[in-house]
């Protein structure tokens, strides 16, 4: 794995001061140190998939190893929160399965890690995982509850795709809940196992979240569909934030085989970082299985490809 300090600390035009650049070019600040005018469209952004799936040990359910406490240090950014809305408050699930965890606990996390690092934002993708049970009100009107009561956390709920300025200190909203009216950024319309084009009022998105993986064989597939994303070439008339799932499951081929392999066969996670070596202009959103797998080799190589970003005001 390439050392990320090392190789970006000549770009002092990017990056920022380049004398002080490797002592702040750590992965829990990594943002720091960017424009302001760029768009986070524009970023290689790590996500980690099914984030709090780290508290159960179903071979099918889990799909990370580390807290979300972890995760942000090691330079993750997008968080992927599914919620159960029962008695009006939001559980944290797996699909139908308890992790344990409640929306507090989430949005505690991220204040803390927001408060020890304004330069940094979050973007959550909250989901409703469940329906609704026994509850009073709308899950939309529950989310903004919970916004009011931790008001000491700054939340970015325009349905525009902001630029990092805009956004430094904030968790920016992907919307992937029904709302009566804007809410942030609007990707409710989410099909199911598929590639496929979004336009949310404000923000184009391009989503390749193709997650059956039944067997072992198709995760040769998996990566191809991946690929496939990493090499599009954008129209400059409609830019697209670019979203590529690195997670699959299936019963036979967990999410862990899919991400870190065995000895028959590669996992998504190293055949990424081997490839990237061929898409040095790929930027967007990853979202990662097991992000720790051999030291956060994937997320510290996707950072790695903001040494290729330009200020741009596109």
């Amino acid at each position: 794995m390439m050392n990320v300090e090392h190789d970006i600390s000549g770009q002092g035009d990017y990056f920022g001061q380049a004398p002080a650049l490797a002592s702040v070019f750590a992965p829990a600040c990594w943002m720091s140190g960017l424009a302001d005018e760029l768009l986070l469209s524009r970023l290689a952004l790590p996500g980690s998939h099914d984030s709090c799936a780290y508290t159960v040990e179903d071979s099918l359910a889990k799909t990370q190893g580390a807290t979300l406490a972890e995760q942000l240090a090691q330079g993750v950014r997008v968080l992927d929160i599914r919620c159960r809305h029962e008695g009006d408050v939001f559980h944290i699930n797996h699909a139908r399965i308890p992790l344990g965890l409640m929306f507090d606990d989430v949005i505690a996390a991220c204040a803390e890690f927001l408060a020890r690092y304004p330069g940094e934002c979050i973007v959550m993708s909250v989901k409703d995982e469940c329906g609704t049970r026994d509850c009073t009100r709308s899950f939309a009107r529950t989310f903004e509850l919970y916004v009011e009561r931790h008001a000491r956390q700054r939340w970015y709920l325009g349905d525009t795709i902001p630029r990092l300025g805009e956004v430094r200190g904030s968790i920016v909203l992907w919307r992937r809940f029904a709302s009566d009216g804007a809410l942030g950024i609007d990707l409710s319309n989410w099909p199911d196992n598929a590639t496929f084009e979004l336009d949310a009022p404000g923000a184009q998105f391009v989503i390749q979240d193709e997650f059956r993986v039944p067997v072992e064989a198709s995760i040769d597939y998996k990566y191809r569909v991946i690929e496939a994303l990493l090499s599009r070439k954008e129209q400059p008339e409609t830019p697209r934030w670019i979203v590529n799932f690195c997670s699959g499951t299936g019963m036979g081929a967990n999410p862990r085989k899919v991400a870190c392999g065995d000895d028959r066969r590669r996992g998504i996670n190293d055949r990424m970082v081997e490839g990237l070596a061929n898409h040095a202009d790929a930027h967007g959103t990853i979202m990662i299985d097991f992000c720790e797998h051999a030291q956060w080799a994937l997320v510290h190589a996707w950072l790695a490809q903001n040494v290729n970003r330009r200020p741009s005001s596109a």
